[in-house]
């Protein structure tokens, strides 16, 4: 068992729950963030099949390939499919953080806890703190982009979804420390919950003046 990945997931899935009980619950609402997010993961895994050693080099253009891909597919495709949203934007950007949080990275992630073992020693309390501050930011950077995405499409606007597509650059630290091997995952942590808070503020002054 890796203990790591365990907590991981578990922290996933209850970051991806409980803001669902925050929120009116619309499933169909839901499911269109799920179509949303899926196609934008397959469509970001295609291209980086498509190129994968020059997406498996440690290198500068690399992490900022990581980090432009998600800045352009995961708000994107969460503007192409707010058409299909008619009310509860705040459902479909809390829809988005569900699928990535509690289903991709928490249940799907669970079979991996079983099956790999712990090779690494660090201290418990330093995952926990790590892994919540990922999760909460990867919360607030989904909803800021569900959120924007429908505003944008339904008042014919992009200047909101525009606002809030450069929080996808974060993905460019995780890259860094995925292919550098680093320990210091706080590269990622710190950031991501900063431009996270920053744009969840943006999206509740916005959605303030609807």
């Amino acid at each position: 068992m890796n203990i790591y990945i365990l907590i991981g997931a578990l922290i996933s899935i209850f970051i991806g729950i409980i803001p669902l009980f925050l929120v009116k619950r619309d499933w169909k609402v839901i499911l269109i963030a799920g179509g949303a997010y899926i196609l934008a993961i397959v469509g970001k895994a295609i291209i980086q099949l498509a190129f994968l050693s020059f997406f498996l080099t440690p290198q500068i253009p690399t992490y900022i390939a990581y980090g432009i891909l998600t800045t352009i597919l995961e708000p994107g495709f969460a503007y192409l499919f707010s058409r299909f949203i008619k009310e509860n934007p705040e459902t479909y950007g809390i829809g988005l953080a569900f699928w990535e949080n509690a289903i991709f990275l928490g249940l799907l992630e669970l079979p991996n806890a079983f099956i790999e073992t712990t090779t690494t020693v660090l201290p418990l309390l330093y995952v926990l703190v790590i892994k919540i501050m990922d999760r909460t930011s990867s919360l607030f950077i989904h909803y800021s982009w569900g959120v924007s995405a429908y505003y944008s499409f339904w008042r014919k606007e992009l200047k909101y979804i525009f606002a809030v597509a450069p929080l996808g650059m974060v993905d460019s630290l995780v890259a860094y420390v995925d292919l550098t091997h680093s320990s210091n995952y706080f590269i990622i942590a710190i950031p991501s919950i900063i431009v996270g808070i920053a744009g969840f503020l943006l999206i509740k002054y916005y959605f303030k003046l609807s």
